[in-house]
């Protein structure tokens, strides 16, 4: 399953880590947005990592499921390219 991670995250050390823990799982195509092609495992390991670097308080970060009706209608313009899946992941 494809998911669409974004952020806003107030502090630059949490933001940060953040950053490197979506990298983990997904590739950068903005500054604060990720797009990972996961499995349910993976998704909850996001999730549960995420979660604990997130301030309830002071950071949002928005997760978004792509169905896999809506995977091949993404497009892309500019220097914009589609994510292709990752043959392994290192967690």
């Amino acid at each position: 399953m494809q998911y669409i991670i974004c952020y806003d995250i107030a502090d630059d050390g949490r933001r940060s880590r953040v950053a490197s823990c979506l990298l983990d799982f997904g590739t950068r195509i903005q500054e604060s947005v990720f797009v990972a092609n996961l499995d349910d495992d993976l998704a909850g390991r996001m999730r549960g990592r995420l979660a604990r670097l997130v301030s309830e308080a002071e950071d949002r970060v928005h997760v978004f499921r792509l169905c896999s009706a809506c995977e091949p209608k993404t497009w892309t313009l500019g220097q914009g390219q589609l994510v292709e899946d990752r043959e392994f992941y290192i967690i």
